[in-house]
C-alpha cells in the first residue's frame, strides 16, 4: 500500500504589520491566539434545459475576502486599529495647578487629566490655594484623588500639581480607517516547528463588537479585517490578496 506523508498542521507565531505602502518597520501585535482568511463567493449556475437535469455550465467567483485577528496584548496600537481610534501621547513633565470642580461629598473622585506619577510628589490645595492634607482630606489614587470625611475639599474646586506618568491615550471613533500590509511568521507545531509565512497585501481592521474592561478573564481582542485587491501587484501569476509561504 502507498504510504503517504503526514503534511498536518497547527499554526502558531507572530503577526507583525505596517502602514500599507510604506516602508516602515513591521512590528510585531504580540500575543495572538488566532487568525484566520475567510472566502465568500457568487455563483452563477446555467442549468441545461435539454432535458436529465444539472448544470450546463457554473462560474464561481470570490467577492469578499476576509479575516479575524485575537489579539491578548492592550496595547494603544492594536486597541487603536480595532476602535478606529487615534493615540496620544501623555505629557511627562510637571503640571501646576491643574484646576478641577468638585462636590465636596465624601468618596467622591476627582480624577486627574492625567494618569499621575505616584513615585513623584502631588500637592492638593483648594481653589483659594489653601492647603490640603492626603489622608486627611483626600486619599490618593492611581486615578487621582478621593474625598474623605471631614475633608475641606468643598464645591468650589480643588488644584493639583503632579507629573503625569508615561501613558498613551486612544481616543475612540476619533480617526478614518487606516490600510495595512500584514505577516504572520509562523511556525507549524504538528511538524516540529516548520516555518511558513502567511503575507497579507492589503488590509484594512473593521470595529471591534465588544470592549469587556471588567471580567474574570484575561481581555481579548478581537477583530474583523477585510483583505483587498492590491492594485500594484501587476503580475498574472501572484495573487493580490495573500500568499502563504509552506516548508517543502
Amino acid at each position: 500500500m502507498l504510504k503517504t506523508i503526514d503534511r498536518s498542521f497547527i499554526g502558531e507565531g507572530q503577526v507583525f504589520a505596517r502602514l500599507y505602502g510604506s516602508q516602515d518597520a513591521l512590528l510585531p501585535f504580540g500575543n495572538c491566539d488566532a487568525f484566520s482568511v475567510s472566502y465568500a463567493t457568487d455563483r452563477k449556475a446555467l442549468p441545461d434545459f435539454q432535458g436529465g437535469g444539472g448544470n450546463r455550465n457554473v462560474r464561481t467567483r470570490p467577492t469578499d475576502v476576509t479575516g479575524s485577528i485575537g489579539m491578548y496584548d492592550i496595547t494603544s496600537d492594536n486597541l487603536a486599529r480595532i476602535t478606529r481610534g487615534s493615540i496620544k501621547v501623555a505629557p511627562t513633565a510637571a503640571i501646576t495647578d491643574e484646576i478641577h470642580t468638585s462636590a465636596g461629598v465624601v468618596f467622591e473622585l476627582i480624577p486627574f487629566k492625567y494618569l499621575p506619577d505616584m513615585t513623584k510628589n502631588v500637592t492638593v490645595k483648594t481653589a483659594a490655594d489653601g492647603p490640603l492634607v492626603a489622608g486627611t482630606d483626600y486619599l490618593l489614587t492611581p486615578h487621582g484623588i478621593q474625598v474623605l470625611t471631614d475633608s475641606a475639599i468643598d464645591a468650589t474646586g480643588v488644584k493639583v500639581s503632579y507629573t503625569p506618568r508615561k501613558s498613551s491615550v486612544v481616543h475612540m471613533l476619533n480617526a478614518s480607517e487606516r490600510e495595512y500590509e500584514m505577516l504572520i511568521a509562523g511556525l507549524n507545531d504538528a511538524q516540529s516547528g516548520e516555518p511558513y509565512a502567511l503575507r497579507i497585501r492589503r488590509a484594512k481592521f473593521g470595529m471591534l463588537q465588544e470592549l469587556a474592561v471588567l471580567g474574570q478573564d484575561y481581555l481579548k481582542l478581537t477583530g474583523p479585517i477585510e483583505l483587498l485587491s492590491d492594485p500594484t501587484v501587476v503580475a498574472d501569476d501572484i495573487s493580490k490578496f495573500c500568499q502563504m509561504d509552506l516548508a517543502a
